[in-house]
């Protein structure tokens, strides 16, 4: 029998739209889509960091319902990543292996609880401070349930091509 705990575990990332607020000294309000917000990228990864700093590993995969999804998943992480010219929000999930498409899509179901219900209707509530004097509010629950798609659903990229991209919606470019 393989021991599953000796091999090494299976990434995957989650992505959908993000959407904020910025609010000015006066407390107005302009709304930001992931085209604007991609200028504060870094702004918005530290509260990220900031705010999961005492989940550890397991992170938001401790919030998990029992059974087989639970079993497989060993950690799963907000965060966020420009593609496309746009900011996503991700889901970094780290697995024992390769998930079934029936547990991909369960895991949608409860990213998408996560965002809309448990940890993203708190970071939503907490401002995130800027360089420029004003607030910042980040919602990973603005989308639709259907808006969730994994790496290969929103790059097309196939799993041999998985990895293969910068992060920044550009191919890596190799020696010929």
């Amino acid at each position: 029998m393989e021991n599953k705990e000796t091999k090494a575990p299976v990434t995957m990332r989650l992505y959908s739209p993000l959407v904020g607020g910025l609010y000015d000294s006066e407390d107005h309000c302009t709304t930001m889509d992931g085209y604007a917000l991609r200028g504060y990228d870094w702004t918005i990864r530290k509260a990220l960091k900031e705010e999961l700093l005492e989940e550890g590993r397991p992170g938001l995969a401790r919030y998990l319902d029992e059974g087989a999804l639970k079993e497989k998943v060993l950690g799963m992480h907000p965060a966020v990543e420009i593609w496309n010219y746009s900011l996503w929000g991700v889901l970094e999930v780290e697995c024992r292996e390769e998930l079934s498409p029936e547990e991909t899509e369960e895991l949608k179901r409860e990213w998408y609880g996560q965002m809309t219900d448990g940890w993203g209707e708190g970071f939503v509530q907490q401002d995130i401070e800027c360089e420029e004097g004003c607030r910042l509010c980040v919602d990973f629950g603005a989308a639709a349930r259907n808006r969730i798609q994994t790496e290969q659903e929103l790059k097309g990229i196939g799993s041999a091509e998985q990895g293969q991209t910068t992060g920044q919606g550009f191919p890596r470019m190799g020696m010929v």
